[in-house]
């Protein structure tokens, strides 16, 4: 879904002329010249120089991967099917841009998304070329896919390419996203606008009801925008108030966690007339400097509440921002760590719950930087996370990689939390069950964990063994989760018949009478956990 359309590449002005339809548009520092494109409305939010939310490599050199920023978004299609939304916006400072002259420069990229159901079966598959045409200046560019997905968990995974130099690593990331189902009335994913213009002919992926409309993936906005635009979809208005019949939908900002508390002078009320799909375009004055959710409601012409959807979102002042950039500030809990190499061991730590970029960047980018890069680092991974307890949150997951050293750091040469055990612990917590069976059985010891919920995942498994037989380093051999080891053999592996020898009983681990069962008993305890 969504073909790539045919992109300008003659004079400056004919690429003014067709940004909307290169999927580009210019952010961070360019933004001045974006507010000078005359088929661009003055909606613009200004963006800030930092990434909130990013897949990259933290790599500033053209050695490493390329970068982006990237959201999803569920929408439905005219039939009322589910479909994702996946935006892309490239960093141009880790693109290859080839010079056209002395004043004008492109860049491409090549990119993929698939999508994997909970079985590991490809539930979706995209692929597209991302060009900016030749540009005065180099500057970040937005690119838009779409992939119909059934409800349920997926699996989503990228890889981009540098089509200006396909030899350097190509970045690849996975992420785990929900697909809901869709409901009789309901408000699509949201979505802040950095740029609105008329449609492009042909319409491409950022086309929306007669206008082509760029989303800002940056999750901050500036306090000193005039308005915030903001986008998205209506369904199944008609059904529930008659075809032409009247509603409302209410609009504003509210503090997290504060439900039904709109922050003063950010409301609006909107009378709609029903139809099957309603496109949703609007701007709100921005609230004060912090972290606020954008919340959208369908209400009857009573005000009674019917269906609300809500997006994330930071306000933040542009001139606190400039000072602390320009000062170099970091946050104190940072600024505790003075020792290079111990810092160094602590980022390495985050490796079980950083997402591909950031290991890379831990495994590869970080090993040589200097005291100062590791602290901005663990600054900017601790604020994506939360963003209004950074320094809590590091402190609550040290205290976790110290439990997990303290109970699975009987393996050689590894810290516990280097160990498959300690690995599953901070990615996803303590299990709800556990089934040990160390000894006293046909099979080599093996533990059962069994997660309630793990990740955006439920009722998911995790079987670990060691083939050791004595000893307590065991390994992850197999789980029904996702994004973590698949082995079709793992009964077949975990035996130990054929090894002409027994292994010690235990009577912790004997079965009791009630433990009879028609099948093998891992295979049991796998999928009956207790």
């Amino acid at each position: 879904m969504g073909p790539m359309s045919k992109h300008a590449q003659h004079n400056r002005k004919d690429l003014i002329e067709n940004v909307s339809c290169q999927f580009m548009l210019f952010t961070g520092y360019n933004v001045k010249h974006l507010m000078s494109v005359p088929r661009f409305t003055s909606w613009f939010v200004l963006l800030l120089l930092l990434t909130s939310t990013s897949v990259q490599s933290h790599a500033q050199g053209l050695d490493k991967t390329p970068s982006l920023r990237l959201a999803t978004r569920q929408f439905q299609s005219p039939d009322g099917a589910p479909y994702l939304e996946v935006q892309a916006e490239f960093l141009a400072s880790s693109v290859t841009w080839l010079a056209e002259g002395d004043s004008l420069y492109r860049a491409a990229v090549k990119w993929t998304a698939i999508a994997y159901d909970s079985t590991g079966a490809v539930a979706g598959f995209v692929k597209s070329t991302a060009r900016t045409g030749f540009l005065p200046q180099k500057g970040d560019f937005v690119d838009v896919a779409r992939m119909a997905l059934a409800p349920g968990p997926h699996v989503l995974e990228l890889e981009v390419e540098d089509v200006g130099d396909p030899d350097r690593l190509h970045l690849e990331y996975e992420t785990v996203i929900e697909v809901s189902s869709p409901a009789a009335l309901d408000i699509s994913d949201l979505f802040v606008v950095q740029g609105i213009a008329a449609a492009s002919v042909p319409a491409g992926p950022l086309t929306r009801s007669g206008k082509d409309i760029l989303p800002l993936l940056d999750r901050r906005v500036s306090a000193e925008a005039g308005r915030i635009p903001f986008y998205c979809e209506l369904y199944g208005t008609e059904s529930i108030f008659g075809a032409g019949g009247a509603f409302l939908v209410v609009a504003g900002f509210q503090d997290p966690g504060e439900v039904g508390s709109w922050i003063e002078g950010t409301k609006r009320f909107f009378r709609m007339t029903a139809a099957p799909v309603l496109p949703f375009l609007e701007a709100l004055p921005p609230p004060p400097p912090g972290p606020h959710e954008l919340v959208v409601q369908i209400m009857t012409p009573d005000q009674e509440l019917l269906v609300a959807n809500s997006v994330a979102l930071r306000c933040v002042s542009e001139a606190a921002q400039d000072a602390a950039v320009a000062a170099g500030a970091l946050a104190p809990f940072v600024m505790l760590h003075q020792d290079r190499d111990s810092l160094l061991a602590l980022i390495e730590s985050l490796i079980p719950i950083a997402d591909a970029g950031e290991r890379r960047s831990i495994e590869h980018v970080l090993q040589g930087a200097d005291l100062r890069q590791l602290r901005s680092f663990l600054e900017q991974f601790w604020t994506v996370r939360s963003p209004d307890q950074p320094a809590e949150a590091w402190r609550t997951y040290r205290t976790e990689v110290a439990i997990a050293d303290r109970e699975y750091g009987a393996c050689p040469n590894r810290e516990g939390h280097e160990t498959d055990m300690g690995w599953i612990l901070l990615r996803y917590g303590r299990p709800n069950t556990v089934v040990q069976r160390h000894n006293g059985t046909a099979y080599y010891p093996y533990e059962i964990w069994h997660y309630h919920k793990a990740g955006q995942f439920n009722n998911r498994r995790f079987l670990f063994y060691t083939p050791q037989v004595v000893g307590e380093c065991f390994e992850l051999l197999h789980s029904d989760h996702p994004r973590e080891l698949r082995n079709a053999d793992w009964l077949d592996i975990l035996k130990t018949r054929e090894l002409g020898h027994s292994v010690v009983d235990s009577r912790m681990n004997q079965l009791g009478n009630r433990d009879t069962y028609s099948r093998e008993e891992p295979e049991d305890l796998f999928f009956n956990p207790r």
